[in-house]
């Protein structure tokens, strides 16, 4: 028997128990007891049902304590099973010590304890709800000293591991933050080292540019000394002339003859004084010191002869400069058409050709959803890369190169151009040499598509500015005369001709590009001051109308080439100006 002061507290106990438990716990604990009706089991609420019903059938005293504490157990109702456990701890003691079988399996003794759920099990339950698998943590009371020291060994070390792994990564970083400061250090020195670098190139590089412009400034003072000293030789012997009239002859034969002799030095004198002024009006063009980067370094150079321009975009315009005397290379300059001083990018092309003439094609071509330019340099043709950003293009992704075998030696490219068919993708272009009348059609990986006689149509003896569409080619001759229309759709014939208006006759056509269903030609008159007009005709050679026209005074105002992109249109100028006309 338990004593009054024993009972109460176990049912104080039990009153707390009954605080933890929700309704839900008190109906599993009541279905793990089979005694208990699955009628009377609807009706159990709370715990404090429960306990009583339990009472009732004679399933919770006590000394059976541990029966509840099983269930609670087994629904991993901890805090509950604590409640217990700790009132079986302080007032069962001797009877706990008495309890030896398992509730579950009664035939089996408690010989293992399970850390996780804090209870003692029996070889059964070490293997079925206390497995691994449930996560539980089991070891054997025999060997519980054993294990506690080993566990506490092994606890040890762990720490010991973790205490050298942090001194470890300790070290590490301090190694790291004085390898980041050696680094940091040689940086210093190296962009010092850089800077005084590029502060001794640029003083070179001035020095250098004061030498050229000494250098040019006293040829230019000897010219116009020689010029002068040569004027001075003139005005003498014209004064000579002039001083032999003025002697009186007696005989009229020789009055005549001298007089004569006279005439005739007074008109080599004026002939060489024609010479000399021409010489004086055709001055030569000095450009600005450009500078430009190339490959990562930078490198100057003087702009040379424009060759002319093609539209990247709508808002991009690539002039394209010879300039390998200068610099040994082709220099691509991309600037804004709508303002010529806004420049995007530069790129210089290095070419060991410095004898063939460079051509160029005054339309884009289109392929693999960007836009790539197309020149020629002797039998070599170049294909320009530029880098996309989504946007604009902002630079030179690459250049390749393609060798044309059918190009005999010592001929070269005179015409390049590129087809765009109804804004489709399009890698073919065509050319034509020197050396013939033809026309051959490539892609840009170097395979050739066909070969286009002319030579039955074209009266020159090699063409000089072609564009096309498809099967019909618009060809301006050597003799820069008409431009002849070919389709060589099966035979090659001719089948038409752009002619301008019988009041715009004289001018001659230096330039055509293909715009849809019409053809642009940019032509030019001959003499001093040239006029020039942008002319549009229709796909079969109809006149439509005069899209833009100008007069050139001097040599950099003549107009080089059209392009376009949409509408509107550019001229391009000799000094790299640019117009813009509708069409």
């Amino acid at each position: 028997m338990t004593s009054s002061s024993s009972t109460s507290s176990f049912r104080l106990t039990l009153l707390k128990v009954s605080d933890v438990l929700t309704e839900r716990n008190v109906q599993d604990l009541a279905f793990l007891c089979e005694d208990i009706s699955p009628a009377r089991r609807e009706l159990i609420t709370n715990a404090r049902e429960l306990f009583a019903t339990l009472q009732g059938h004679s399933l919770l005293k006590e000394q059976n304590v541990n029966v509840l504490i099983d269930w609670l157990d087994e629904l991993r109702l901890l805090e509950a099973s604590n409640l217990l456990k700790n009132y079986r701890k302080t007032h069962l003691t001797g009877h706990v010590k008495a309890q030896e079988t398992c509730f579950i399996h009664e035939d089996l003794p408690l010989k293992y304890f399970c850390v996780s759920c804090d209870s003692k099990i029996c070889p059964d339950c070490a293997f079925t709800s206390h497995n691994r698998d449930a996560g539980c943590d089991v070891i054997s009371l025999d060997k519980k000293s054993n294990e506690v020291s080993q566990r506490r060994g092994n606890l040890m070390k762990e720490l010991e591991t973790l205490k050298t792994g942090i001194a470890s990564t300790e070290q590490l970083w301090e190694g790291k933050r004085e390898h980041l400061a050696r680094c940091r250090e040689i940086s210093r020195k190296e962009v010092q080292m850089d800077y005084l670098t590029h502060i001794e190139k640029v003083e070179s590089m001035k020095r250098l540019q004061t030498e050229v412009l000494d250098g040019k400034e006293l040829a230019d003072i000897k010219q116009i000394f020689e010029e002068k000293k040569e004027s001075q030789i003139l005005e003498n012997e014209l004064a000579m002339v002039t001083k032999c009239h003025k002697f009186s002859h007696e005989n009229a034969l020789d009055e005549i003859q001298k007089i004569s002799k006279s005439t005739k030095k007074a008109a080599e004198i004026k002939d060489k004084l024609e010479k000399q002024k021409e010489m004086l009006k055709n001055r030569s063009v000095d450009l600005l010191y450009r500078k430009i980067p190339n490959d990562g370094a930078f490198c100057s150079i003087t702009v040379s002869m424009l060759i002319g321009s093609v539209n990247l975009g709508s808002n991009q315009l690539l002039h394209i400069f010879h300039d390998r005397q200068t610099s040994g290379g082709i220099l691509l300059i991309c600037i804004d058409p709508e303002n010529s001083s806004k420049e995007y990018w530069r790129h210089l092309e290095k070419n060991d050709n410095h004898d063939d003439p460079v051509v160029m094609s005054y339309t884009s071509m289109y392929y693999d959803a960007r836009h790539h330019v197309i020149f020629a340099v002797g039998n070599t043709v170049y294909i320009v890369h530029p880098h996309w950003t989504g946007f604009l293009y902002d630079s030179v992704k690459s250049v390749s190169s393609l060798v044309i075998d059918e190009v005999p030696e010592g001929s070269w490219i005179t015409s390049i151009a590129t087809d765009y068919p109804n804004n489709d993708s399009n890698d073919e272009f065509i050319i034509s040499t020197s050396c013939d009348h033809s026309i051959r059609e490539y892609n840009v990986s170097g395979s050739a598509l066909r070969v286009i006689d002319t030579g039955d149509c074209v009266r020159s003896n090699a063409i000089y500015r072609v564009a096309y569409c498809g099967n019909l080619f618009a060809i301006i001759g050597r003799s820069l005369d008409d431009v002849i229309l070919i389709d060589a759709d099966g035979k090659v014939k001719q089948c038409g001709t752009l002619r301008l208006p019988s009041a715009m006759s004289g001018m001659l056509p230096i330039n055509i590009i293909k715009t849809g269903s019409k053809w642009l030609v940019l032509y030019i008159s001959e003499g001093v001051a040239k006029e020039w007009k942008v002319v549009q005709f229709k796909k079969t050679g109809e006149f439509v109308k005069v899209c833009d026209e100008g007069t050139s005074s001097n040599e950099m105002d003549i107009p080089l080439c059209i392009s376009r992109y949409t509408n509107p249109g550019h001229v391009t100028l000799a000094n790299a100006k640019v117009r813009l006309f509708q069409y």
